[in-house]
C-alpha cells in the first residue's frame, strides 16, 4: 500500500481519483454543507471538521478546473494533503481487488462521502495498515481477499499471525447530548446571550441539565430556549424546568486571562471545566476579556456512556469478527481525543500515587472475561495531525496499549506494536 507521496504525483492522484469516484458525489455535499452553514454559522467549523475529505477533494476540483493543476503552493495543506493520502491509499486497495470487490469499495465512497463517520472510519483502518506497512510488516486485508471478517491479518507476527480488527469511535457515541444538537440549541441563544455579556466584568456561567436528551421537535427546543433566556435575564440562580434544571452562577473574569488576536477569550478545556464546575461537555463561550462572558453548558442528567458502549462493541465483536483461532487484537481510534490527552491518561495509570482510570478498569474486566483467551490485547489510538518538517509533512498521534500476555495465544513478536 502507498505510505509515501511526491508532490509531483498529486494531480496524478487526483485525476484517477476523480475519474473512478466522480467528483459529482464530493461536489454535492459540499453544496449541502454549505447551505446548512448558511442557515447556521454556528454549525461551520464542526461540519467543516466533519467533511474535511469531501471540502478537501471539493478544493483539488476548483483549483484544477481554475488552474489546469494543484498549486500546492496556493493552497491550504493541512485541507488537501489529509485527501489527497486518502485518494492515493484507496487506489491502492483497489489495485489489490478484484473487480467487483472494486466496485463494491467505490460504492463504499460514494456512501461514506454522505456519511463523516463511514470516511472517518475508512481513514482509521488506512492509518492502522499504513503503521504496519511502514514497520515493515505483511499485511493481508482479509475482507478485500474474502478470507476473513476481521479488517487485517499482519502475516509475519507470532506463530500463526495477528489478526486485528479497527473499530472507530466518534464523539457522540454514548452521549445523550450530541454535538451538532448541542451547537444548534447555541444558535437560539447566541444573539440574546451578547447583550448579558457586554456587562462590565461580569462573567456568569449557565448551567442547562436536561433530564435525558434535549427536545426533537423544533418548536420545543426554541420554547426551551426561550425559558432559558427569560430565567438569564430576571437573575434567577436555580431554577426547575420542565424536563430539566438551570443553574447560574458568576465566574471570576481574571480567569479569562489569554485571549486572541480579536480580543476573545482563549478557554481550554480544563478552564471550561473550572468555570462551569461541569466535565467535558458542551460550552459555548461569548464576551470579551475587556467586557463581560457568558459560559453556556448543555448537559444530560444521565451520565455519558461512552466506555460502556466501546467496550459492548468490542465484545460483540471479539466472537463474530475475530476467528478465535489465532490471536487478534482490537485497535479502537478515538476521534474526540487529542494526542496529549491519550498521553495523560497513560501517565495518571503508571503513577502509583494516582488511581486507576475508568480506561484501564474497563480494559481490565474485558480482557478478563471468559472465552476471550484469543484476545491479546486492545489499544486505544488519537486523534491523527499533520505534522510540517523541513522537507517533508507527516501525521502523528499517539497509542496506548494493554496486552495480554498471560493469553495461551500470546507472543513477544506482539509487545512494542507502537514503539518509536
Amino acid at each position: 500500500m502507498k505510505i509515501e507521496i511526491y508532490t509531483q504525483e498529486i494531480p496524478s492522484i487526483f485525476a484517477r481519483f476523480k475519474s473512478l469516484i466522480g467528483d459529482e458525489h464530493w461536489r454535492k455535499r459540499v453544496k449541502q454543507i454549505e447551505q446548512e452553514i448558511r442557515g447556521n454559522p454556528f454549525l461551520r467549523d464542526y461540519l467543516l471538521d466533519e467533511n474535511s475529505i469531501a471540502f478537501g477533494l471539493d478544493l483539488c476540483s476548483k483549483l484544477t478546473h481554475r488552474y489546469s493543476r494543484i498549486p500546492i503552493e496556493m493552497a491550504d495543506r493541512h485541507l488537501i494533503y489529509p485527501c489527497i493520502s486518502f485518494a492515493a491509499q484507496i487506489l491502492s486497495v483497489i489495485d489489490m481487488s478484484s473487480p467487483n470487490q472494486a466496485r463494491q469499495l467505490v460504492r463504499r465512497i460514494h456512501g461514506a462521502l454522505k456519511n463523516p463517520d463511514d470516511i472517518r472510519a475508512l481513514q482509521f483502518e488506512l492509518t492502522v495498515a499504513t503503521h504496519f506497512t511502514k514497520r515493515g510488516d505483511s499485511v493481508s486485508w482479509q475482507e478485500i481477499n474474502g478470507t476473513g471478517t476481521m479488517d487485517f491479518v499482519i502475516n509475519n507476527l507470532g506463530s500463526a499471525g495477528l489478526e486485528v480488527e479497527c473499530k472507530l469511535i466518534s464523539h457522540d457515541k454514548g452521549r445523550k447530548i450530541h454535538r451538532r444538537e448541542a451547537l444548534e440549541f447555541h444558535h437560539l441563544l447566541a444573539s440574546k446571550l451578547k447583550s448579558v455579556a457586554s456587562k462590565p466584568q461580569l462573567g456568569l456561567s449557565v448551567v442547562l441539565t436536561v433530564d435525558d436528551r434535549l427536545p426533537k421537535a423544533y418548536k420545543d427546543r426554541k420554547k426551551l430556549a426561550d425559558v432559558v433566556l427569560e430565567n438569564l435575564l430576571t437573575g434567577h440562580q436555580f431554577t426547575k424546568l420542565s424536563g430539566a434544571n438551570l443553574r447560574i452562577f458568576e465566574f471570576d473574569m481574571g480567569l479569562l486571562s489569554e485571549v486572541d488576536s480579536e480580543g476573545l477569550p482563549l478557554v481550554t478545556h480544563s478552564l471550561f471545566n473550572q468555570i462551569t464546575q461541569t466535565n467535558n461537555r458542551e460550552v459555548m463561550m461569548i464576551g470579551r476579556k475587556s467586557a463581560g462572558a457568558v459560559a453556556f453548558v448543555i448537559q444530560s442528567s444521565n451520565d455519558d456512556k461512552l466506555l460502556p458502549y466501546i467496550f459492548d462493541t468490542l465484545a460483540k465483536s471479539a466472537n463474530k469478527q475475530l476467528s478465535k483461532n489465532r490471536a487478534g487484537i482490537f485497535l479502537v481510534g478515538l476521534h474526540g481525543i487529542e494526542k496529549e490527552s491519550l498521553v495523560a491518561l497513560s501517565e495518571q495509570d503508571f503513577d502509583q500515587n494516582q488511581p486507576p482510570t475508568a480506561l484501564q478498569q474497563h480494559v481490565s474486566d474485558f480482557l478478563s472475561s471468559q472465552n476471550r483467551d484469543h484476545v491479546v490485547g486492545v489499544g486505544f489510538l488519537s486523534k491523527t495531525r499533520l505534522q510540517d518538517n523541513a522537507s517533508y509533512v507527516s501525521s502523528d498521534g499517539s497509542a496506548y496499549m494493554f496486552p495480554k500476555k498471560e493469553s495461551p495465544f500470546w507472543d513477544d513478536d506482539f509487545a512494542g506494536l507502537f514503539n518509536e
